[in-house]
């Protein structure tokens, strides 16, 4: 811009003078090294002046897992995790010239540490986790350092970081020299980190007490040399077993260096690749609760209150993950304690313990004091919970959070809600771990995957859509089983077949009474006829989830359909058919199986099944024999009024059906006139089909027809001819019966020709070997009866007509 304000003369003249100065050089350049073109020298001050730029260029100091720093300084044996910085490899090469030891520089402060090359981005520096807490800078710029600068110390006092684990002098001793057999640098007030595994495996394992201890931390108090000065605060020195001696002092209380990331098993490509989250999105919403509950007592609790939280949820929902991250992150110990820590016998026994426990989680701090399994908390011989025991636990808190020099919080973890009023009152804030839906459990897969680091070739979308109800640990065993059927098939990745066979496993394995849906394998092929009850549940059930974003913001929902009629006509074949084709859970509930002996029992265990329905979302909840459990109220006779409470219960569910998740329920019954009417009003059971027996030939010819599509049926069997030699009022369920006669009849038949020896190679026959002929349906048919009298008949046709009526 100024160039082009000059005149024509003046830029005349400076360009001259340009060129006059260039010639100089040059000439200068070739008087100087005439051996060499005139040009290389002004090239070369040019590549110095940038390698000088680049010497103090600032890096953005990232922290990751020490993990991580081990497995990229394997090639190094001397590399210290606790004092290692990773650099891009050219970077190392160029400007710090393969330097061992660098000196990282930020804002008037200055730390040596040992460098390791890597495949690193250019405007980044990888640190440990523990180096990033002892340095607390964000950016700095490296220069190398010689091995000959760094002085070696005479004695270090260290000191052992309380712990709630039990860590005795021989096992701080050894990890001691151990860790320090190669130079380690160390500087004044930094906290160590030592790996149990790693130098000492022999207590680690032998120990099953030190199975959750994974890391070990001291802290450096003073470094001294051989002529008994101190060594500053700013300066680091290197100590080794033999020419340094470990002097231990009493145990400090210490804040740890945060954990913000975790890594997969397998470490591939580029290092910042294999970096994940401590827990999974899917279970962020926890994560936040927790925290959001937690952090205004690590800093100053000016109201004084205790810091109680109560974690609620299931077994196997991610509670342990989620509060083992939240320690990691902020830095805190993690202080278990179970009920055989706490409670005895005898009630001296039991304050004894509970003091004890108490005043060695106060040591730890700053500490998260875990109490497991607490909904048995407090209760005594007998199973109730004590009173006596209650208030004392009540007192022991307040002994635990008063005169804290660092911060303490209580996290009591609970599998049921059912906690007495006087422990539910004890805590602040209650958290409760409820299912994850389809997008949670896609994304706790996906993490479960990399975590492992898995090679898989499914859409895990569509699995977790198929896992309505599973827990984080029941995900978990879900990959497990399907990286096993993939390692024992010897396929290069897990497939959707893997998966498909691994949730095969979980359903046989968990029963609905641990809280598992089942999906049935049942199609409308399976279902003959009936084509206006199946258009009816299309438009009933299937609509609504196709097109949720148009009932969205409505109240207009249906939920409830009712289906009666005589038994046998495949009222629940229909139900589990919904449930298959809409790729819905699907809950079976027998009426006398919620009845108990016991008072409220019977109305809680309604609860419950609607409970697992909500958690479990989209679901079908599908009620059998629905007449004994929801008979006119004041009709039942008994004493207590037993029936008269599980009806009302059961109004009040299905009122509040859909507000926090998408929830059919289906009823069946034999007699709809028994039931209380208040469940058959709109907004309940609001839809009423009849499934009765099929009257006209060809829906009887569809039954036939979906019964026998599995079986190999003789040339001369002609199906319209069987349905018409049937008597008439023939149930779906008469029909099941006529082709399974039919087809034992042609197995028996062919087990006589295996037994007689007139047929040869018995081991190739399969299913297909049994053919049905049109003589084994006659025999089936000459011994059926029908399963509905004419006047049963009548009945239920006139029952029809005034229901439709009602409705």
């Amino acid at each position: 811009m100024m160039i082009d304000k000059m005149s024509v003369s003046q830029q005349e003249l400076i360009r001259k003078k340009l060129e006059k100065d260039s010639k100089l050089l040059l000439f200068i350049c070739k008087l100087k090294y005439p051996r060499y073109a005139s040009f290389i020298f002004p090239v070369y001050m040019l590549l110095k002046y940038i390698k000088i730029k680049k010497s103090g260029k600032k890096f953005q100091l990232r922290q990751v897992p020490q993990e991580l720093i081990k497995q990229l300084s394997k090639s190094n044996a001397y590399a210290d995790v606790n004092n290692c910085v990773i650099v891009d490899d050219g970077y190392w090469k160029a400007i710090l010239n393969e330097a061992l030891y660098v000196r990282i520089k930020a804002g008037g402060k200055s730390r040596v540490a040992q460098v390791v090359s890597g495949k690193v981005g250019d405007e980044e520096v990888l640190i440990s986790d523990t180096l990033k807490f002892n340095l607390k800078m964000e950016i700095g710029s490296l220069a190398p350092v010689s091995f000959e600068s760094i002085k070696i110390a005479s004695q270090i006092y260290v000191s052992l970081v309380s712990s709630p684990h039990n860590l005795n002098a021989l096992l701080t001793d050894t990890l001691l020299k151990n860790y320090f057999k190669c130079p380690k640098l160390v500087y004044k007030e930094d906290v160590i980190s030592i790996r149990l595994q790693d130098y000492a495996p022999d207590h680690y394992y032998s120990n099953p007490k030190l199975n959750e201890a994974e890391w070990v931390y001291f802290r450096c108090n003073k470094i001294t040399f051989s002529y008994g000065d101190e060594c500053p605060g700013g300066e680091g020195c290197l100590g080794v077993v033999g020419p340094t001696g470990l002097i231990q002092s009493a145990d400090v209380q210490s804040s740890l260096p945060p954990r913000l990331q975790s890594i997969r098993d397998r470490i591939e490509g580029n290092c910042t690749d294999n970096l994940l989250g401590l827990y999974p999105e899917g279970l962020s919403l926890y994560f936040r609760q927790l925290e959001r509950a937690a952090k205004p007592f690590l800093k100053d609790n000016k109201l004084k209150l205790r810091a109680t939280i109560l974690l609620q949820g299931g077994r196997g929902s991610g509670k342990k993950l989620i509060l083992t991250s939240f320690a990691k992150k902020l830095g805190l110990q993690i202080c278990k304690l179970g009920l055989n820590d706490l409670t005895a016998h005898a009630y001296s026994q039991t304050e004894i313990k509970m003091r004890n426990a108490f005043f060695k989680a106060k040591l730890c701090s700053p500490t998260i004091v875990v109490i497991n399994n607490f909904e048995n908390f407090c209760k005594n011989n007998e199973g109730q919970h004590d009173s006596r025991i209650i208030s004392y636990f009540v007192n022991e808190l307040n002994n635990l959070f008063s005169n804290n020099k660092h911060p303490v919080i209580l996290v009591c973890v609970s599998n049921t809600k059912d906690l007495p009023s006087e422990l539910s009152r004890v805590f602040l804030e209650t958290i409760t771990f409820e299912a994850p839906n389809q997008t949670e459990r896609s994304q706790i897969l996906e993490w479960i995957v990399a975590k492992k680091s898995l090679k898989v070739r499914a859409n895990l979308s569509e699995i977790a859509g198929k896992t309505h109800g599973f827990l984080y640990e029941d995900l978990e065993a879900l990959v497990y089983y399907a990286n096993k059927n993939s390692l024992f098939a010897k396929t290069e990745a897990i497939t959707d077949k893997d998966f498909e066979y691994s949730m095969d496993v979980m359903q046989s394995n968990y029963t609905q009474t641990v809280g598992v849906p089942k999906v049935p394998k049942v199609q409308w092929s399976d279902i003959g006829g009936l084509e206006d009850v199946k258009r009816e549940i299309i438009n009933t059930i299937n609509l609504p989830l196709k097109h949720s974003k148009l009932l969205q913001s409505t109240l207009l929902k249906r939920s409830g359909i009712l289906l009666y009629g005589p038994p046998g006509t495949g009222k629940t074949l229909i139900a589990k058919a919904v449930a298959t084709e809409c790729n819905l859970c699907f809950l079976s509930v027998k009426g006398p199986e919620l009845l108990n002996m016991y008072v409220g029992q019977s109305e809680q265990n309604v609860r419950e099944v609607f409970e697992k329905a909500r958690q479990a979302s989209p679901c079908i909840v599908f009620f059998d024999e629905l007449d004994s459990l929801a008979p006119n109220r004041g009709m039942s006779g008994d004493s207590g009024g037993v029936m008269d409470r599980v009806v009302s219960q059961l109004l009040s569910e299905m009122d509040g059906l859909n507000e926090n998740g998408t929830i059919f329920v289906i009823g069946a019954t034999n007699r709809p006139d028994l039931i209380d009417p208040a469940l058959l009003r709109p907004g309940r059971f609001d839809k009423l089909l009849y499934v009765g027996p099929c009257t006209d030939n060809p829906s009887k010819v569809a039954v036939v027809k979906a019964l026998t599509r599995k079986f190999k049926l003789s040339e001369k069997v002609n199906l319209q001819n069987i349905v018409n030699t049937c008597p008439d009022n023939v149930t779906g369920a008469d029909f099941y019966g006529i082709c399974s006669n039919a087809w034992m009849t042609a197995a028996c038949r062919l087990i006589k020709k295996i037994e007689k020896g007139s047929i040869e190679k018995v081991d190739e026959l399969t299913h297909d070997s049994v053919v049905v002929t049109l003589k084994d349906f006659e025999d089936a048919i000459a011994n059926v009866k029908s399963s509905i009298s004419p006047a049963d008949l009548r009945y239920f046709e006139n029952l029809r007509k005034e229901l439709n009526t009602k409705n």
